[in-house]
């Protein structure tokens, strides 16, 4: 059977000798796995539409209740998220919310509020600079954790850094440090309740 629905790519990694595994958050099933077939061999095929951080329009075909057999066979990118050509410093931040909801989010567990949080942040990010898509980070972690019923408290922040800490928007919007530090302190306690470990908070400092 044919299924359409639309997602964004959390990850992709090589199977085989001409495959990838794609893990995409779609709006109709949440987290879920499927097969490109031939992806690697074929570039033509799905054409720089299988990387991460892109909203893509796609058909997979579902043979049975294994994540295995989900077969992915049409791709298409939306032309409002088209985030393929990022420098190093956004891929470092988009990176950290995609382990967000791959962290959080539960294998085909549909969550319209999610995908709404993914949505807004996305279509940011190729619009901004740097001060602006920190901005955009912190938001989405407060907006995401607070979703799950994790809202970070300046008491509980304080506990995961040792140092008092103030959520005041001239405090976090002092300085790119400001904010940088910031995101490193949420995403640390995000590990510390997801039970999951966020590699991209060791690439903060680079920023």
């Amino acid at each position: 059977m044919n299924i359409e629905d639309r997602g964004f790519i959390l990850k992709k990694i090589e199977y085989g000798d001409y495959d990838f595994i794609m893990t995409i958050y779609t709006e109709k099933f949440g987290k879920t796995s499927t097969i490109a077939k031939n992806a690697r061999k074929s570039k033509k095929r799905f054409l720089g539409k299988l990387e991460p951080f892109n909203l893509i329009n796609f058909t997979f075909m579902n043979n049975g209740a294994s994540e295995s057999t989900k077969m992915l066979n049409e791709a298409g990118s939306s032309s409002d998220y088209n985030n393929t050509d990022l420098d190093k410093d956004v891929i470092i931040l988009c990176s950290l919310v995609n382990e967000y909801i791959d962290a959080f989010e539960i294998n085909h567990v549909q969550n319209n509020s999610t995908f709404l949080i993914m949505e807004n942040f996305f279509s940011q990010i190729s619009k901004g600079n740097l001060i602006n898509i920190l901005d955009s980070v912190l938001k989405f972690q407060v907006g995401y954790l607070t979703s799950q019923g994790l809202k970070p408290t300046p008491e509980e922040l304080t506990k995961i850094n040792g140092k008092k800490i103030s959520l005041s928007k001239d405090e976090i919007q002092k300085d790119i440090g400001s904010r940088i530090k910031l995101i490193k302190i949420i995403a640390k306690f995000s590990q510390f309740h997801s039970g999951k470990e966020l590699n991209s908070i060791q690439y903060l400092d680079l920023l």
